[in-house]
């Protein structure tokens, strides 16, 4: 359902946090090329714990998944902000890959 909205959802960044989010994550290119000119990989631990912080601000102020207070019914799914979710997921799972961490899936 993701990739189908990735081609078919607009992005709608309304909140300053996905804002914040999206400037983060687009910033993972310009990261990689930086490393691999000096060779030095605190830059990239650096960029992820950014990016962990960055969404774990988005995370407390947007929500995802909207449910009625009263019944628990989903009344909306912000499509868009999963898909920052999954950025996110895939980013950090590649820059711990280029680190070589394996994360762990359960705390």
């Amino acid at each position: 359902m993701l990739r189908k909205a990735a081609r078919e959802e607009v992005l709608v960044l309304d909140h300053e946090k996905e804002w914040k989010l999206g400037k983060c994550i687009l910033r993972f290119p310009e990261i990689l090329q930086k490393i691999l000119e000096d060779l030095l990989l605190h830059t990239l631990c650096d960029y992820l714990y950014e990016l962990a912080t960055t969404f774990t601000e988005f995370y407390d102020s947007c929500y995802c998944v909207e449910k009625d207070r009263q019944t628990g019914q989903i009344v909306k799914v912000n499509m868009w902000r999963l898909l920052l979710c999954e950025a996110t997921a895939t980013i950090m799972a590649k820059g711990f890959d280029i680190l070589g961490i394996k994360p762990v899936q359960r705390m």
